[in-house]
């Protein structure tokens, strides 16, 4: 047989051989993802017979403190109603790094929110779109454990890790100067979060909670009127929250007693979301 012949009839072998599925079926040896928001595609077959749901493993290393999105979404034709035929999405569980798990399985203690039927939508009931998409926030750093389960046919989908905390690299209240943080709300759910301002030091001055309304937006001030933060000092300050990604629209600035000075400074993402 012609060598050429032989190499080309390979290649049509590799091309027509069905599509390697990554994920992983063990809680010991999860698929890692990177928390950084890269979108994975990949294959999520149906159920074996006799079964009622295919299960993957996944895990991320998380940092204590940070907010966190996980998000499964399966192509815009897949319709849940036609579950025998599509990825259908389901049993989304997630351990933090000192849960003790058994037989893979044991309980979590994540308190996650479910933010799949929030703008920007990924799935709404009934039959339109499916996707999950869950946020919590990072009590400890480490290697976090999840599963997703699908109860309906072979299909495409996507999956991602986004960390949704919110980065101020600097703040003043020097020589007269006051800081102000604001959060405009994007999406049409209520989100609540936590403002954690830190010193050059790293050591942490001040933590507030509060909640940011849907469509609204919400302002904290160094000065005695709110924060109360000590005078000429500075430093840095994060905001995590258990929204969708890209849901609050943040700002810092810095400006003196009568407004007549104001300094633009960060107050962002680490990452595209």
């Amino acid at each position: 047989m012609d060598w050429r012949f032989t190499l080309l009839w390979g290649l049509w072998a590799v091309l027509l051989a069905p599509a390697a599925i990554a994920e992983s079926t063990d809680c010991a040896n999860p698929d890692i993802i990177v928390s950084d928001g890269r979108q994975n595609l990949s294959t999520f077959v149906a159920p074996p017979p006799g079964k009622s749901n295919t299960t993957y493993w996944y895990g991320f290393f998380g940092q204590s403190g940070h907010s966190y999105s996980v998000e499964f979404v399966s192509p815009s034709d897949n319709d849940p109603i036609r579950n025998d035929t599509t990825v259908a999405f389901n049993s989304f569980q997630v351990w933090g790094p000192k849960d003790v798990l058994i037989s893979c399985g044991g309980n979590s203690s994540v308190s996650k929110v479910a933010t799949y039927s929030y703008s920007p939508v990924l799935m709404r009931t009934p039959g339109y779109g499916d996707g999950e998409r869950f946020s919590f926030v990072a009590s400890s750093s480490g290697l976090y454990l999840m599963t997703m389960s699908n109860s309906g046919g072979t299909g495409g989908y996507s999956f991602r890790v986004v960390d949704t905390t919110l980065f101020n690299p600097r703040w003043s209240t020097w020589t007269g100067y006051d800081s102000q943080w604001g959060f405009m709300n994007l999406s049409d759910m209520d989100i609540p979060g936590t403002l954690s301002v830190y010193d050059l030091t790293g050591k942490l001055l001040k933590t507030v909670s509060m909640t940011i309304p849907a469509g609204a937006i919400v302002q904290r001030f160094t000065g005695s009127s709110d924060l109360k933060l000590p005078r000429n000092t500075s430093g840095y300050a994060i905001f995590t929250h258990t929204g969708p990604p890209g849901a609050l629209l943040a700002d810092a600035y810095m400006l003196n007693g009568d407004a007549t000075v104001v300094i633009a400074a960060k107050f962002e993402v680490r990452a595209p979301q």
